[in-house]
């Protein structure tokens, strides 16, 4: 079985519980214009220019096959439109400037990078598919889940729940742990800033719901878009509607703004600053509060 991933981070501590193995996928249905792995959106390979790297030095011109780069007055330019991703000019530069992000790759090889880790697992950790989309490769993911269910590996999939349910019921019985980012209220919003359904986003948690697996709703905290009481609350009735006992805020950062650039995106969000600590700690005690009066409110029913 092959699929198409971007990365793969060893040791992490931030998709889920314990140390973990975290496998980037290729493609995602939405754009969130606070996308931290823009690299992810497309399927296939993606050509990434850092160019504080770059030498100078043209090796990149004289063996691209395709004739990608050129260099103006000095500075290297790139028509990104003929790049075919077979990755000439990353292996001749000298500098790393240029890096091939995608490739394709077979579970068993995915599986050889979590058998180096498993060690240090431990009883909470394990491995996490994420993108990207990973549900938008659903046999790919149904096969790693399974193949760590095997050898008694915990699963978790973090998802935006834009997919067809087909794809959900491939990976239900070998996932523990679904991480199900819940970004906006609204179809509006949706259509503004991310993209997708909003819909089908909610009848997929619902799923999830009715066949009682476990979920964290991760929630995107972006200033000037979704950091209100409204959502906060919504966020809130729709947990307590469906008996998900976790809800994690995520403050908005602009750490993925470099690589929009890198691979010739405009970012717009540039300029916004990171949300500061105290902020994103309001933003927690308040959801603490509009969760703990839900409860209330349903004990009165």
């Amino acid at each position: 079985m092959t699929g198409e991933i971007f990365s793969m981070e060893r040791f992490s501590i931030h998709d889920g519980p314990g140390v973990r193995t975290s496998i980037f996928f290729k493609g995602c249905p939405l754009r969130c214009i606070w996308c931290h792995n823009p690299e992810s959106h497309e399927r296939g390979p993606v050509l990434q220019y850092l160019e504080k790297e770059c030498v100078g030095c043209g090796s990149c011109v004289s063996v691209c096959p395709s004739e990608v780069h050129s260099f103006i007055n000095g500075k290297h330019r790139m028509d990104r439109g003929k790049c075919t991703g077979c990755g000439q000019c990353c292996l001749a530069c000298p500098g790393d400037a240029l890096r091939i992000r995608g490739k394709a790759c077979t579970a068993e090889e995915v599986l050889q990078v979590i058998g180096k880790d498993r060690p240090y697992y431990g009883e909470e950790g394990g491995v996490t598919l994420s993108g990207g989309e990973p549900l938008l490769q659903p046999d790919f993911a149904a096969e790693i889940l399974r193949l760590c269910k095997e050898r008694g590996i915990g699963t978790c999939v973090e998802t935006a729940g834009d997919v067809s349910q087909k794809a959900f019921l491939k990976v239900l019985a070998d996932t523990d742990l679904f991480l199900y980012d819940y970004k906006l209220d609204t179809q509006e919003q949706m259509d503004r800033y991310t993209g997708g359904s909003l819909k089908r986003i909610r009848e997929n948690l619902e799923l999830l719901a009715e066949h009682g697996k476990k979920v964290v709703l991760r929630c995107p905290i972006i200033p000037g878009i979704n950091d209100t009481r409204e959502h906060l609350k919504a966020i809130a009735e729709l947990a307590d509607r469906l008996s998900i006992a976790d809800t994690e805020l995520m403050p908005y950062h602009g750490y993925g703004e470099d690589k929009w650039r890198q691979i010739g995106k405009e970012y717009a969000l540039s300029g916004l600053p990171n949300m500061e600590k105290e902020t994103a700690d309001i933003c927690r005690r308040q959801l603490a509060g509009l969760r703990a009066g839900c409860h209330e409110k349903g004990r009165e029913v």
